[in-house]
């Protein structure tokens, strides 16, 4: 069967609208906004923010969401998580489709978080999916045949980071290069952009 790309662009973007968001500073004493788990359609059934997404619970899988820490270099790292069905609803895409093929997996089993941090000029974004039934060696082993074929992160390499064995790669797809960290652990892979110093402090917490 050949092999395809996970939707890598979809964590990054998911990751970047989330650290976006922390952008506006509120004044002290205002408030923090609640994101809703569902959103109301507009009349005509669209909503008025390109970036909304469609109604689902973005609470998934909170256990997920809750291996990440809540800070990072001191700024505050907010995770939103998705279950399997969910994420394929939000836009229907035979990358994700072929990927659970792949590991002999359904939507079902699978969950997703998301979320990212502005820290001064550089932007974390951090994700993971979570296979459930999955193997280590299977998800890495599917994650890198994929990547190298689509090109999606060239030129993986592995390296000890934050105590953790991870693949690296610089991503330039973009009028900038991003860092791209991947690691994987029992039926998790976790996927993270951003310098190598604010990476040490997620891993460091990961399991």
């Amino acid at each position: 069967m050949k092999r395809i790309s996970i939707p890598l662009a979809v964590l990054l973007t998911l990751g970047v609208a989330a650290c976006s968001s922390e952008d506006a500073t509120p004044p002290p004493g205002t408030p923090e906004p609640t994101v809703a788990a569902t959103r109301e359609p507009t009349e005509g059934g669209t909503d008025a923010s390109p970036n909304a997404f469609p109604s689902f619970d973005l609470n998934g899988d909170p256990e997920l969401a809750g291996r990440f820490p809540a800070t990072v270099a001191g700024q505050p790292l907010q995770l939103q998580s998705v279950g399997g069905e969910a994420f394929a609803a939000a836009g229907p895409d035979p990358v994700f489709d072929g990927f659970l093929e792949a590991i002999g997996a359904e939507a079902t089993d699978l969950s997703v978080a998301f979320g990212g941090a502005q820290i001064g000029d550089v932007a974390l974004t951090a994700g993971a999916f979570r296979v459930l039934g999955a193997s280590e060696d299977e998800l890495e082993r599917e994650f890198i045949a994929a990547s190298e074929q689509a090109g999606d992160v060239p030129e993986l390499r592995r390296q000890t980071i934050g105590g953790k064995e991870v693949w690296t790669a610089l991503e330039g797809s973009g009028e900038t290069e991003v860092q791209v960290f991947v690691y994987t652990r029992d039926d998790t892979l976790y996927f993270l952009t951003g310098s190598v110093e604010h990476v040490v402090e997620i891993l460091e917490v990961l399991p």
